[in-house]
């Protein structure tokens, strides 16, 4: 690990930014990358300064770390308490040069982390990730665990190698799948209030907001009805190489629609929590998002502390998350020493069902612009095809949006302001193809272990698969909370989830690409919109 520092006062800012400049040149970051880290680290400062109570004897320490590929900006100043991501006004009531620099933080809040420690403000800019390291783990975690079960298999007795996976495997797997499920209910309690109040603070543009919504529901309602179709097309049979890995039991299938849309309501606060109701957590967050918005001002230390929880279960399951690789490996290992190499046939058609459905999603967006936006159908999908290289590689919806900007202020004709509040919204809206990745595992499954598709699993299946397409978090792990919530709400049983974890970084890597589309397809209709009756 490698660390520079620099003692930033606000005359020798200049200084500290040729400085940042000349030391991110040494790393292997982009130039866009080192121009969001300037410019964050120039928004971060100036409101650090501003709330500082004597702004002239005002300093901070700069410091660039570099660790395992990674670099960091981290920028620490002694005073009291001030998170910047905050802000001392809501973006409704800020003026236009103010909702610049807020709308600037929030566009890259996934990128800014806060703390405080010792009397100290610590504000971590996050400037680089290395790419692969995740996938790479997952890659040689999916190799090892094919030859281990290889080996297993072929030199041990069937006693010694079911006590292995008993004592070893199995628990690994149980282990990961207890700590999802914890992390279930907050994870999407938070994400969904955070959205919500998130909205609020852009309330100046509450008819873009509202149009953005519909069009993006629209667009993932249509997605959702194809994905249902294609599941039923493309696994007619499900899948019963599958079934010895499907651990026993599990919830029953038979659900009632009207129980459900019942159920929707709790009889207590802690039942969706303990219960682990989805529908009733998105109730409850739903509800309480609609009612803080209403309080206006005086629940602003709510919306901060709403945004401090929605990180901090964040953080909670990217630690859960780095685990992967493990349970990847012990999926395998019991995989090759269960049923072999068929498995990993069946696991490839899943592959290019999942292509086949990113391929659905992006013609699904592309038609919706020629309809309601100002872009042919094939221009827009020209564009989309060029620009799919990069959510590919970076795997990450929040990551490309300073290119999705460049994007669409450059080549689509939609103004930076519109741009810059639709697109970090709209990632909450349009995960499309993670929905019907979502759709296709769960009715692959279903017909696997025998659930037939009656008119209200039909229903059930829609529904439940609209609601968590875009109320499940955008973070690493969501896509199993999402199959998890799913495979309840049907009857799968729920450690199923575990089978499509060493597949599940080309999935996401695939998924981001119809993800991005969409978001871009979504900012291109409304931002096109005539202009808001000035």
């Amino acid at each position: 690990m490698k660390s520079n520092t620099f003692h930033v006062t606000g005359e020798t800012y200049g200084e500290a930014v040729r400085w940042l400049a000349e030391e991110l040149s040494k790393t292997k970051t982009t130039p866009e990358e080192r121009q969001t880290a300037e410019l964050l680290f120039e928004e971060c400062f100036s409101r650090m300064e501003e709330a500082a109570a004597s702004a002239g004897d005002f300093s901070a320490t700069l410091r660039l770390r570099r660790r395992w590929g990674d670099v960091s900006l981290i920028l620490s100043a002694k005073g009291e308490a001030f998170n910047p991501l905050a802000g001392p006004k809501a973006l409704a009531e800020a003026d236009e040069e103010e909702a610049i620099s807020l709308s600037i933080l929030l566009a890259h809040k996934d990128k800014i982390s806060y703390g405080r420690k010792n009397g100290e403000n610590i504000v971590s800019i996050k400037v680089h990730e290395a790419s692969g390291k995740q996938t790479g783990k997952v890659c040689a975690a999916i190799a090892l665990g094919v030859l281990a079960g290889i080996l297993m298999k072929g030199h041990l007795g069937e006693a010694a190698a079911q006590s292995i996976d008993h004592l070893l495997l199995s628990s690994v797997q149980t282990m990961f799948m207890n700590a999802l499920s914890m992390m279930m209910a907050p994870m999407v309690f938070f994400a969904v209030l955070s959205g919500i109040t998130g909205i609020s603070d852009a309330s100046d543009v509450g008819r873009l907001g509202g149009r953005l919504i519909s069009v993006s529901l629209a667009k993932l309602l249509v997605t959702t009805v194809l994905g249902v179709a294609a599941g039923l097309f493309l696994f007619r049979d499900g899948m019963p190489e599958l079934l010895p890995m499907i651990p026993a039991g599990g919830a029953s299938a038979n659900f009632s629609l009207r129980d459900m849309v019942v159920g929707i309501v709790p009889n207590s606060l802690v039942t969706p929590f303990s219960g682990g109701s989805i529908l009733q957590v998105l109730f409850l967050a739903c509800l309480f998002g609609v009612m803080i918005n209403r309080a206006g001002d005086r629940a602003m230390l709510a919306k901060e502390l709403i945004e401090i929880m929605n990180r901090l279960c964040m953080d909670v399951l990217d630690v859960v998350v780095q685990f992967i690789p493990l349970v990847v490996f012990a999926s395998m290992a019991k995989l090759m020493m269960s049923v072999g190499f068929d498995v990993l046939l069946s696991l490839g058609q899943v592959l290019l069902a999942n292509v086949a459905g990113t391929v659905l999603v992006m013609l699904v967006a592309a038609a919706f612009v020629a309809a309601f936006g100002s872009m042919s159908f094939a221009a827009f999908l020209k564009e989309a095809v060029a620009f799919a290289p990069i959510p590919f590689a970076l795997d990450s919806s929040n990551a490309c949006i300073p290119k999705e900007l460049a994007l669409c202020e450059e080549k689509l004709g939609v103004s930076k302001k519109k741009a810059m509040f639709t697109l970090p919204v709209g990632i909450q809206f349009n995960m499309n193809c993670v929905g019907v990745y979502l759709i296709l595992v769960s009715v692959l499954m279903a017909r696997t272990v025998g659930i037939a598709f009656d008119a209200n699993n039909l229903l059930l299946l829609l529904l439940s698969a609209f609601i968590v397409s875009f109320a499940m978090p955008g973070c690493p792990g969501s896509t199993f909370i999402g199959l998890s919530s799913i495979f309840e709400a049907i009857g799968v049983p729920v450690g199923a989830v575990a089978l499509f974890l060493c597949i599940d970084p080309i999935v996401s890597m695939t998924n981001t690409v119809g993800n991005v589309t969409n978001n871009i397809a979504s900012t291109l209709i409304v931002g096109k919109e005539p202009r808001d009756g000035r």
